[in-house]
């Protein structure tokens, strides 16, 4: 039986030659802004799955080539020009008035390296110059490969070595499942008379030439194609919609400002349960590294833009090196074990010599806060360590080793990142969430994944989706319009 990854390879490449012979196909009247598929759809992997064809159970994957280079050419190469249709955010019809934006350093620079008269644009090769200037003070090896290959792409389902994103509410709601009551709400909505389209269209253009007018770096750019208009339309629409159900059911409340749940009707307590789970998980990126296989078991991912400790105090080091325990099964109170002999000891000295005064601690996640943290990076030749999938260059790992090379002055503090905890989905869960549009996939180059997100001037969970291009990259723009920080 062929394995799903090995249908996924497959199928991009067969997509691939397709796009490559026929590369006007993007660009047809009214064409949807494209998305690089890396795996089939359910029909396409059901329609392989049930195959019986005993020719075909096995492919040499190695025979596939270095499949994530060819996509990392592939999404490069998806190109914009002259159409009719609107793609990666850009206005391309000729009949449309020229776009009003503001245009941020990072993009100013790079639109005018375009010469040709019709309107091209690649997917964006930069989009925040400071971040670049932070990753090479942090690692300057790292900071070369981000420069000359950085790259992402948004995907239709989750893979190991990839990245799940976790969506606004808005989008959530716009993309949630059909059966959901917020979900019809909103569709009821944006087709009804309360909506006024035009109103909102204008106020963002108003909001985009008003924001940080004081500073040219952080200012975003504000494009108004047919993409960016729709992308407007259903994000205020979903906004306008949460704002008056919440303030509904603010109003359930009591004297002491207090919401007794059971007051509140089945479509209020789906917007609240919905509402309180973006709270906990806002702006999550997350690093698959686990997937279900072949239908056994769940998924795990790591959050990589949660930051918990830039030093090691001595508590800290042990928390890090060997996890924490529950009291007892009455107490809840974690406290942090002692080392049980002279062997930990002597590990704890030795790691706090090496990362006691830069060390990256991150929290992945909820479960398994208890155990030790999960060592991530990009070094092949680290004894112990594990890709987490075969060509992601991406490891799992080799603590022992990692030590022993900083303490050498071989390594670096800062090319390590430690996880404390992780998210563990039961199986289907994962992908449920993305059903849901709760979380989006996205394919991206390792040096995304493995850059510390300390204090980054522009955060890592834009970064990615504006390296994304399309429906995303102005999803981005709309939420950075929310923040007063950056």
């Amino acid at each position: 039986m062929i394995s799903s990854r090995s249908v996924a390879h497959i199928t991009l490449f067969l997509t691939a030659m397709m796009l490559l012979q026929s590369a006007d196909s993007f660009l047809q009247p009214q064409a949807r802004s494209p998305i690089i598929s890396i795996a089939p759809t359910k029909q396409q992997q059901h329609r392989y799955m049930t195959n019986n064809d005993d020719d075909d159970d096995y492919i040499d994957e190695d025979s596939l080539g270095d499949w994530r280079s060819f996509r990392m050419n592939l999404a490069n190469s998806a190109t914009s020009t002259s159409s009719s249709s609107s793609i990666d955010g850009i206005d391309l019809s000729e009949d449309s008035p020229p776009s009003t934006a503001i245009t941020s350093e990072e993009e100013s620079s790079s639109s005018s390296s375009s010469t040709t008269s019709s309107s091209t644009k690649e997917r964006p090769k930069s989009v925040s110059k400071q971040n670049e200037q932070l990753l090479s003070a942090q690692n300057s090896a790292l900071a070369e490969e981000y420069i000359n290959g950085v790259w992402a792409h948004e995907s239709s389902i989750p893979e190991v070595g990839g990245l799940v994103c976790r969506m606004p509410l808005e989008s959530e709601i716009y993309r949630g499942s059909p059966d959901s009551f917020m979900y019809q709400k909103l569709q009821t909505f944006l087709d009804s008379d309360d909506y006024d389209r035009t109103e909102d269209v204008t106020s963002r253009q108003q909001q985009g030439r008003s924001s940080r007018t004081s500073s040219s770096t952080t200012s975003q750019s504000m494009s108004f194609s047919a993409l960016a208009a729709k992308t407007v339309f259903w994000y205020r629409g979903a906004e306008k919609l949460l704002k008056k159900e919440i303030l509904q059911i603010m109003a359930t409340a009591n004297a002491n400002g207090r919401i007794d749940p059971s007051d509140l009707d089945e479509e209020s307590l789906e917007l609240l349960q919905l509402y309180m789970d973006h709270q906990s998980t806002w702006q999550e990126v997350c690093l698959v590294t686990e997937m279900s296989n072949e239908g056994k078991g769940g998924s795990k991912t790591i959050t990589i833009n949660r930051p918990m400790a830039f030093k090691l105090s001595k508590s800290m080091a042990r928390l890090v090196l060997m996890g924490a325990l529950l009291a007892s099964e009455n107490d809840s109170t974690n406290f942090v074990r002692k080392e049980r002999d002279g062997g930990e000891t002597q590990n704890l000295v030795k790691f706090l010599g090496a990362f006691e005064n830069q060390c990256a601690v991150y929290v992945g996640g909820p479960d398994d806060m208890d155990k030790p943290a999960v060592l991530v990076h990009g070094i092949a030749d680290l004894p112990g360590a594990v890709e987490i999938s075969r060509g992601t260059g991406i490891y799992q790992g080799g603590l022992e080793a990692a030590i022993d090379g900083v303490l050498s002055g071989k390594y670096k503090p800062l090319d390590f990142r430690f996880f404390v905890g992780h998210t563990r989905y039961a199986k289907g869960q994962l992908e449920d969430a993305v059903t849901k549009g709760k979380y989006q996939p996205i394919a991206c180059s390792r040096p995304l994944v493995l850059k510390q997100c300390i204090q980054l001037p522009k955060p890592l969970w834009h970064e990615v989706l504006e390296f994304c291009g399309g429906e995303l990259k102005e999803i981005s723009k709309l939420e950075l319009t929310k923040r007063e920080d950056l």
